[in-house]
C-alpha cells in the first residue's frame, strides 16, 4: 500500500521545522551537502515526469530559501526537465516533498516556454484588480451636449444687388431677342385682327334721345324772349315773340345754320342768332338778313299736350320759303295760355 500524499499544511509544518532546527537562514548551505531527499510516490513520480518527454539539460538554480515557493516551483521544473540527477543544485526534501501536491494541483505546460515567476502572476493580478478599481471609482464624465449647427450667413446686400442687376440684364437681354420680338409683333398683330372682326360682327347703333319731349308749361318762356336752356341737350331754342305778321306765337327754331351747317349764338344784346363759321345772321323770328345763309332757320314741331306742357318734336320740319310755318303744328297761339 503507498504512503498517502502530504498536504500543504504538511508541507509547511516541515519547512517551519527545518528553518527552526538550522537556526538560521539556511540558503547559505550548499545544495550538495543536503542529503538526498526522499524518493517521491510513484504517482507522484507518474505525474511529474510524463513518458517521451526529451531530456534537457536544466538551467543552474539559484539557492533559495528551504520550504519557500521559489523552491516548490524550482522542483516541479526540475521535475519537468528529466529529474533531479540532471540539475546543478538539489532542491531541499521540503520541496521535493511539496512536488507531488504541486504537480497534482498545476496542470501540465508543453516544455520549453518561458514559465512566468509568482511575483509576476501576482502583479498581473494586481494590476487587473487595481485598474478594475480605478475603472470603477473613475467618474463618469458628463455627456457633452449637441450643439445647433452654425447658420449660414447670409450673402451682403452687395452681392445680392450685383445678382438682381444680373438678372435684370439678362431678362431685358431675353426680352429684347429678335426671336422674342417677332413672336409678339405676330401676336399683336393677330389679336388686332380678331378684334377687328369681332366688331365687325356687331351693327354700327347709333344712340341718340328721343325726338318727342316736353319742355315745361308755355309760362316758363314769356313774351319777347329766347330760351337756351334746351340747346345743349336738345340743339333748339324756344322762341316766344310776337314779331312775326304781328301774332303771339311760341315756337322751336333748329339750331342749324343754313348755310353750311354751324350751331349759331344768340346774342342777347343784339337781339340775333350769329353764325360763327361764316357771318351769318337771323333776327330774333328766324328770318335771315346778313351772311351767306340763303334762307330762315327751320321750325321743328311744338304742341300743346294733354297734361298742359308744350311737347317738342324734333322729327317734323318746317320751312318758312315753302309757307309751311302756318302750318299750326309749327306753333303755338301764345294768346290762348
Amino acid at each position: 500500500m503507498s504512503e498517502p500524499k502530504p498536504s500543504t499544511a504538511d508541507i509547511l509544518a516541515k519547512i517551519r521545522a527545518q528553518k527552526t532546527g538550522a537556526g538560521g537562514n539556511a540558503a547559505s548551505e550548499p545544495v550538495a551537502a543536503t542529503p538526498a531527499p526522499a524518493t517521491p510516490p510513484v504517482e507522484a513520480q507518474a505525474a511529474v515526469a510524463p513518458p517521451a518527454a526529451p531530456v534537457a539539460k536544466p538551467k543552474a538554480t539559484p539557492a533559495a530559501k528551504p520550504g519557500s515557493t521559489s523552491d516548490i516551483l524550482a522542483a516541479i521544473r526540475a521535475a519537468k526537465g528529466g529529474g533531479a540527477s540532471a540539475t546543478a543544485a538539489t532542491p531541499s526534501p521540503a520541496a521535493q516533498a511539496a512536488v507531488p501536491v504541486a504537480a497534482a494541483a498545476k496542470p501540465a505546460v508543453a516544455s520549453g516556454a518561458p514559465k512566468p515567476s509568482v511575483e509576476e502572476m501576482l502583479n498581473a493580478v494586481r494590476g487587473k484588480a487595481a485598474s478594475a478599481e480605478v475603472a470603477a471609482t473613475a467618474p463618469v464624465a458628463p455627456a457633452k451636449p449637441t450643439l445647433p449647427p452654425i447658420p449660414v450667413k447670409p450673402p451682403a446686400a452687395k452681392d445680392k444687388k450685383a445678382a438682381v442687376g444680373v438678372d435684370r440684364r439678362s431678362f431685358v437681354a431675353a426680352c429684347f431677342a429678335p426671336v422674342v420680338v417677332g413672336f409678339s409683333a405676330m401676336a399683336a398683330t393677330s389679336l388686332i385682327w380678331l378684334l377687328d372682326l369681332a366688331r365687325f360682327m356687331f351693327p354700327n347703333v347709333l344712340v341718340e334721345p328721343p325726338t318727342a319731349f316736353k319742355i315745361g308749361p308755355p309760362s316758363d318762356y314769356p313774351l319777347g324772349g329766347v330760351s337756351t336752356k334746351w340747346l345743349a341737350a336738345r340743339g333748339v331754342w324756344i322762341v316766344h315773340t310776337d314779331q312775326y305778321k304781328g301774332r303771339n306765337l311760341i315756337y322751336a327754331l333748329a339750331s342749324v345754320c343754313t348755310h353750311l351747317g354751324c350751331t349759331p349764338n344768340w346774342l342777347e344784346g343784339e337781339q340775333k342768332y350769329k353764325c360763327p363759321c361764316h357771318g351769318s345772321g337771323f333776327y330774333v323770328n328766324g328770318i335771315n338778313f346778313e351772311g351767306p345763309a340763303p334762307r330762315p332757320l327751320e321750325r321743328v314741331g311744338l304742341k300743346l299736350a294733354a297734361d298742359g306742357q308744350l311737347e317738342v318734336d324734333k322729327s317734323v320740319k318746317f320751312q318758312e320759303e315753302m309757307g309751311q310755318w302756318e302750318d299750326s303744328n309749327s306753333y303755338v297761339d301764345g294768346s290762348l295760355v
